[in-house]
């Protein structure tokens, strides 16, 4: 399940909150900041979840992302480029 907060998606796995991205939102776009999981939940695939409800909660709102996050950037480079401010 994915619950945002003010600056913050969040991944919860059986009430537990195993990963989040943080963000600020601007005008035209989001600036994507940093991504992190628990340790041990690490190689699970929850990044790619992440920052997959990411592009679409953007693409919602009509804006770009601008990741200062090397992780969330490599991702949307070779998967989204259109989307990358």
């Amino acid at each position: 399940m994915f619950e945002y907060t003010k600056n913050n998606l969040n991944l919860i796995i059986d009430e537990v909150k195993v990963g989040y991205i943080l963000y600020d939102e601007k005008d035209n776009f989001f600036a994507a900041t940093h991504i992190y999981l628990n340790k041990e939940e690490r190689g699970k695939g929850y990044s790619s979840l992440l920052i997959e409800e990411f592009v679409e909660f953007a693409k919602k709102k009509n804006k770009k992302i601008y990741p200062t996050c090397p992780v969330i950037k490599r991702y949307l480079e070779s998967t989204y480029p259109e989307l990358a401010k």
